[in-house]
């Protein structure tokens, strides 16, 4: 009876090694919350490149209240979100999957074939 209750505490020990690995630590992000998160924070952060031809000091305040409205919409914290670039960034191969899915987001928004309007009224649309 002690023998079969030890291996069943072991194979029970075993299975939630197993499972605890494909978990993230707590207060940390999904990847697909990653995914939506950067998809957006790249087009604000391209908008900001436009409007200020790459000098983000004149609208820092902007710029700063558009991360903060984008981390509250997804229901996050700023807290919640340097967890996750901190964990991420520990799992580059992780963090390559995120990137790539962004990256594929992005372009999959972007016509092939659009009148060019001009880069401003380009993203503007995609926002």
């Amino acid at each position: 009876m002690t023998s079969c209750l030890r291996k069943i505490f072991i194979i029970a020990c075993l299975l939630t090694l197993a499972t605890a690995c494909d978990r993230l630590p707590f207060g940390v992000m999904s990847k697909e919350q990653m995914v939506d998160f950067l998809s957006e924070a790249y087009l604000i952060e391209g908008f900001y490149a436009i409007e200020t031809n790459h000098n983000y000091d004149k609208l820092k305040p902007e710029i700063v209240n558009s991360y903060r409205e984008l981390l509250k919409r997804q229901g996050l914290t700023e807290r919640q979100f340097e967890r996750s670039i901190n964990y991420y960034m520990r799992h580059p191969e992780e963090y390559k999957e995120i990137h790539q899915q962004v990256v594929d987001r992005l372009d999959s928004q972007v016509p092939e074939k659009a009148e060019h309007r001009g880069p401003k009224a380009e993203l503007e649309d995609l926002l």
